[in-house]
């Protein structure tokens, strides 16, 4: 992300959302209303390969009204550039993305607590209503407090921790946790700890079930 963008937005003339310049938000400047927190703008992505099986990509930028869009309407506008762009190429169209950065919200924590390590990891595994595989999460820099007292075991009495996990398994809203597959998580198979270094290290501590 740009230093001069933030996350405040201005309506243009044709009624779009568009991010407001740093210099406008201090400003006030052309800025109307805020509609929704996006870090830097929506992009239209797509993978294109070639004949002999390398890949590239396109990707474009867009503005839309966050406060009326649907995600099937942004899906229509990603397949219908799509479209326009294939006759254009030789390459193979085989898939894509619509990316949407978001920033953190503002009632969350504004620091991370002094002695984080992002690298120590709590895994939860949980099984879905379909088959056998299970759907891992994975909780970084997790508190101390989230653990059995002089234990290195997750606490799954713990107020914090039993929430999150009764919404990742009842859902949230309209929106539902689903595994790879699309299959809902209906519960927590195991919960343990582990250390999941950049260079993929892997060193597992303690393990639940």
């Amino acid at each position: 992300m740009q230093n001069s963008i933030t996350a405040n937005h201005q309506i243009d003339a044709r009624g779009r959302v568009r991010t407001a310049r740093r210099a406008d938000a201090q400003s006030g400047q052309s800025l109307a209303q805020r509609r929704t927190w996006f870090a830097d703008p929506t992009s239209f992505n797509f993978q294109i390969e070639d004949d002999q099986g390398l890949k590239n990509n396109n990707s474009l930028f867009v503005a839309y009204d966050g406060a009326t869009e649907t995600v099937d309407a942004l899906i229509g506008a990603w397949s219908a550039y799509g479209g326009l762009l294939d006759p254009v190429i030789d390459g193979q169209i085989i898939g894509g993305s619509i990316t949407i950065p978001l920033i953190a919200n503002g009632a969350w924590k504004t620091a991370p607590v002094v002695g984080t390590n992002v690298n120590q990891v709590m895994m939860l595994d949980f099984d879905n209503d379909f088959n056998s595989y299970v759907t891992g999460v994975q909780i970084p820099s997790y508190k101390e407090s989230q653990l059995v007292t002089g234990t290195r075991v997750p606490n799954l009495a713990a107020t914090a921790l039993a929430a999150y996990i009764a919404a990742v398994i009842a859902g949230s809203g309209a929106v539902f946790p689903n595994s790879r597959d699309l299959h809902d998580l209906d519960a927590l198979r195991k919960a343990f700890l582990t250390v999941r270094k950049v260079r993929d290290q892997r060193v597992k501590t303690t393990v639940m079930g």
